[in-house]
C-alpha cells in the first residue's frame, strides 16, 4: 500500500514539475558514450588507461544541487525520474544559493592559514598584546583526496545512540547491536564507540551539548526526532562550526518513545496553562517548537549552527530500516570512501550490500538498459536525504 501511494506521489510530482523542468538543460546526466569495443581497447597506451581508470574512480558522475522552497521540500524530489540517469552520482538539497556559497567559503582553510603567515611575518609590533589574535583553527588537509572533495576529520567523529536507553531488539539493546556495527570498522574508527554517548546508559543534555561542540561529524541513531532531545532554542546557540558532517538515523517510534513524547509535547503547549492569560501564547510558542522537529527546519537548524552537510530521514522509519541504513553509510563512508552525496545515491539505488566500489554499483544498474529507479521506486529508498554539502569525504 505505501509503494503504492509513493508511487502515485512521484506521478503527481512528475506531472507539477514538468513545466518547469522542461526549462532547464540535463544533457550532462545522460548516460556517457559506450565503452569501445575490447579490440580498440587494446591499441591504447598502459598509460592512457591507468589515467583514465583514475579520473573515472575520482569523478564517477555530475552533483545535483536542489534549491526548493519550503512547500516542495516536502516532496520525494529525488525520485525524479530526470534524476535517475547513469551520468548522475549525487542529488542533494539546500535552502538558498547564499547558503551554499557560505558552506563551500568556510571549507577553505589553506588561504586563511597562508595568508596570516604572511602578515606575522613582516610587520613591527606583533608581538605587542594589543595586536594578538587568537591561533586560527585549520583543518587537517589529505592531498590524496579526490579532487573537489572536502575532508572530515575522523578522529573526531562521535556517536549518539539510543539517548533515553529505551530500545531493545529480540531482547538485546540498541548500543549493543551498535557496538557491533562499530566494531566492524574498528580498523578505521576504533575510537567511536569509545566516546558514543548512551554506551553508559542514558545521558544528560549538558553531556550530548559538549559532544557536539567537540566533534567533526556525529552520527545519531534513536527514537523520534533529533531536535527532540535538544531543545530548538539550546540547539540554535551551540557553535558547530567545526562539525562537518551530520548523520541523523531517527524518527523511529515505539510504545516508550511515543509516551514520552506527548508528555513532551504537552509541557511545551501548555506548560503556564495555569495562568489563563498565557494559554494562547504558550500554547503557539509549543507548535513553533514542534514545527522545528520536522526533517527540514531541523537541518536548517544545524546549518545556521555551521554544519556543512546534513543526512536525515524525510519521513518516519521502522528502527531496522534505520539500523541497515546506518549500517551502509558507515560502510560507504569508511571503507568504501565515497563521498557524502555518493554514499546516500547508493542507498536510493536499493543495493542489498554495499559493492567495493561505487563504479561497480553503475555497471550493474546499466546492465541489459535497466533503469535504477524501475526497482528502487519504495518510500525507504529515498527516506534518506542530503542538505548542504555533497563533496565531504571522510579521511
Amino acid at each position: 500500500m505505501l509503494g503504492l501511494h509513493f508511487r502515485e506521489i512521484i506521478q503527481d510530482m512528475e506531472d507539477y514539475l514538468k513545466p518547469l523542468l522542461a526549462q532547464f538543460d540535463f544533457s550532462c546526466l545522460r548516460p556517457q558514450a559506450a565503452t569501445p569495443p575490447a579490440s580498440e581497447m587494446t591499441k591504447t597506451k598502459d598509460k592512457d588507461e591507468k589515467g583514465s581508470s583514475a579520473k573515472l574512480a575520482a569523478e564517477p558522475g555530475e552533483c545535483v544541487v536542489l534549491l526548493a522552497d519550503r512547500g516542495l521540500l516536502e516532496l520525494p524530489l529525488e525520485a525524479l525520474s530526470i534524476l535517475q540517469g547513469e551520468g548522475l552520482s549525487s542529488v542533494s538539497r539546500d535552502f538558498s544559493l547564499q547558503l551554499l556559497h557560505s558552506r563551500l567559503n568556510i571549507e577553505e582553510p589553506d588561504k586563511v592559514e597562508s595568508d596570516n603567515k604572511k602578515e606575522t611575518k613582516g610587520g613591527k609590533g606583533n608581538k605587542g598584546k594589543g595586536d594578538q589574535s587568537p591561533a586560527i583553527k585549520v583543518m587537517r588537509v589529505n592531498r590524496d583526496l579526490p579532487a573537489n572533495t572536502f575532508p572530515v576529520d575522523i578522529r573526531h567523529m562521535k556517536c549518539i545512540v539510543d539517548p533515553h536507553n529505551e530500545v531493545n531488539i529480540e531482547g538485546t539493546s540498541l548500543s549493543t547491536r551498535v557496538k557491533e556495527i562499530l566494531e566492524s570498522h574498528s580498523q578505521h574508527c576504533s575510537h567511536l564507540w569509545e566516546g558514543c554517548v548512551g554506551s553508559r546508559g542514558p545521558h544528560s543534555l549538558s553531556e550530548m551539548e559538549r559532544l557536539l561542540c567537540s566533534c567533526s561529524a556525529f552520527v545519531y541513531l534513536g527514537m523520534e526526532s533529533f531536535v527532540a532531545n535538544i531543545p530548538p532554542a539550546k540547539l540554535a546557540a551551540i557553535d558547530l562550526s567545526e562539525c562537518r558532517l551530520a548523520l541523523l538515523f531517527d524518527r523511529t517510534q515505539n510504545s516508550a518513545s511515543v509516551l514520552r513524547q506527548r508528555n513532551l509535547d504537552m509541557l511545551k503547549s501548555l506548560s503556564s496553562s495555569h495562568y489563563k492569560r498565557l494559554v494562547v501564547t504558550t500554547s503557539v510558542w509549543g507548535a513553533a517548537q514542534v514545527e522545528l522537529e520536522k526533517p527540514p527546519e531541523t537541518a536548517l537548524l544545524l546549518s545556521l549552527g555551521g554544519v556543512g552537510c546534513i543526512v536525515l530521514n524525510q519521513w518516519h522509519s521502522t528502527l531496522p530500516q534505520n539500523t541497515r541504513s546506518m549500517t551502509k553509510v558507515l560502510d560507504c563512508l569508511l571503507r568504501v570512501r565515497l563521498t557524502s552525496g555518493q554514499t546516500v545515491h547508493v542507498l536510493r539505488r536499493g543495493d542489498s550490500e554495499v559493492t567495493a566500489s561505487y563504479e561497480k554499483v553503475l555497471r550493474e544498474d546499466s546492465k541489459e538498459g535497466r533503469a535504477p529507479h524501475k526497482r528502487t521506486l519504495t518510500p525507504a529508498a529515498f527516506n534518506c536525504v542530503v542538505y548542504g554539502l555533497p563533496n565531504l569525504i571522510v579521511t
